[in-house]
């Protein structure tokens, strides 16, 4: 029951995703602190809108900043996760966010333990926060794209990982000078 409500989650999001607000990059970390606990942080490159969508640019910026950055739909839509804190920022000329939190139990966030032998995470099904993400790298061992997980030594208490989602082209526009404008920045 548990494993399908997580599944259910991962496809609510990501359809909530699709035509509207997008990310180029998402780098993901994840440390062990005591047996399944620990904290996490994922951290979105380029926030962009997407222009095929129906939605403005302005609306999608409300979006962001009502129900991501203000609001609580990180929170309610992350199972498992705590003290969560968020933030917008700029690095490299692109509008980026972070989420930063902690959690009880890492399997919650689709990590599996195998015999306390092998920790592996599966990238599809859809991945944390929505959308259809590529592998680019991690600190583990990737299955490949017939079997598209990350695999890490048991021992292990740090998992990295990077994946693609959008390009940044004329389908999309960056955030950032909206963000700007309105943080006068």
């Amino acid at each position: 029951m548990k494993k399908s409500l997580i599944y259910i989650f991962f496809f609510v999001f990501s359809v909530s995703l699709v035509g509207c607000l997008t990310v180029e990059t998402k780098e993901y970390s994840f440390k062990l602190k005591s047996g399944k606990s620990g904290t996490g942080k994922i951290k979105y490159i380029n926030i962009m809108h997407t222009m095929d969508s129906a939605s403005t640019v302005e609306a999608e910026y409300e979006d962001l900043m009502t129900n991501y950055l203000n609001g609580k739909k990180p929170e309610d839509e992350m199972l498992g996760v705590k003290n969560v804190k968020k933030r917008l920022f700029e690095e490299d000329n692109h509008l980026c966010g972070e989420i930063t939190f902690e959690f009880d139990d890492i399997t919650a966030l689709k990590f599996y333990n195998f015999k306390d032998k092998v920790w592996a995470y599966s990238l599809g099904g859809g991945s944390l926060f929505g959308g259809s993400e590529t592998y680019f790298s991690s600190n583990g061992t990737f299955g490949g794209e017939n079997m598209p997980a990350i695999f890490w030594d048991g021992n292990e208490d740090e998992f990295k990982f990077k994946t693609t989602i959008a390009q940044n082209d004329k389908k999309n526009e960056s955030l950032l000078d909206i963000w700007k404008k309105k943080n006068d920045k």
